[in-house]
């Protein structure tokens, strides 16, 4: 995902593409960028994404599975990961709704429903931690429109294309990962290794540009990280990795919209000035 975000920052949109095909093509969530791609009208980029993952799954397969097979596997395969009914999430039904599983869905199910939030397939004592007893169809509207809140604060902030610069860039970049680790619908802890370039951009605006404003959402995050240590299993039942993400997703997105106003500012008295 790094490259594939280098070169859409250097122009190299094929590569770009590719690199994110790549990235899909093994853990299948990054195929979700693609959205991103066509609104920022990366069209080359999103052409090759969708090219490169043809090849991946289908043309490079066929030697050794013929091309039917090949086919059939991947039909089989988006038959599974698709499911989403009121006990599982694609082929995970003993960790769909448990304390695993950091993403929106994942949290709003058993925060908002009467789910065991610690399944295991052996024999065991239930685990509860939601707050009210609603309905799944209560919930889904819920996570919708919380995703699409997300979703119009992201794009909201976003400059438009002759605005951009290095830093809207990497800020725009970690929000977009940011998003993505939210509205997949699983997302387990290995994931969140993808915090890395949010922390970095964060670490960056604080010490070239002396911006604090975007450490007090920040730090919070860090500390519902940090419980995560002392209490593995209890913070990650009430989603303080998801938390944490969103509240890094906040932060980052004042950022950018500050960074937004600045320019839109600075043209303005420049136009005076002529």
């Amino acid at each position: 995902m790094l490259c594939g975000l280098v070169s859409l920052r250097t122009k190299r949109e094929v590569l770009g593409g590719g690199f994110i095909a790549v990235a899909a093509a093994i853990k299948a969530f990054p195929v979700l960028a693609i959205v991103y791609l066509v609104y920022r009208r990366y069209w080359t980029a999103a052409g090759s994404l969708i090219a490169t993952l043809v090849f991946l799954l289908l043309i490079l397969p066929a030697p050794f599975r013929g091309f039917e097979r090949a086919w059939h596997d991947l039909e089989k395969w988006s038959a599974g990961m698709l499911k989403y009914s009121e006990v599982t999430v694609g082929q995970r039904p003993m960790r769909s709704y448990t304390w695993k599983n950091q993403s929106l869905i994942g949290v709003s199910n058993r925060l908002l429903r009467h789910v065991d939030a610690d399944a295991a397939s052996a024999p065991h004592q239930p685990v509860y931690v939601n707050f009210a007893d609603l309905g799944f169809r209560p919930v889904n509207a819920i996570i919708i429109g919380v995703a699409l809140a997300l979703g119009l604060v992201f794009v909201t902030v976003m400059p438009q294309c002759d605005m951009r610069t290095s830093d809207t860039d990497a800020i725009e970049f970690a929000l977009l990962l940011l998003l993505m680790l939210m509205v997949t619908p699983l997302s387990f802890g290995y994931f969140y290794s993808w915090l890395l370039l949010p922390f970095a951009v964060v670490t960056q605006q604080t010490l070239a540009r002396k911006r604090v404003p975007v450490l007090w959402w920040t730090l919070p995050a860090l500390a519902l990280l940090a419980l995560g240590l002392a209490f593995p299993r209890g913070a990650q039942l009430y989603g303080n990795t998801f938390f944490a993400t969103l509240l890094l997703f906040i932060g980052l997105s004042i950022e950018l919209l500050h960074f937004k106003q600045q320019t839109a500012y600075t043209r303005s008295a420049g136009e005076l000035s002529c």
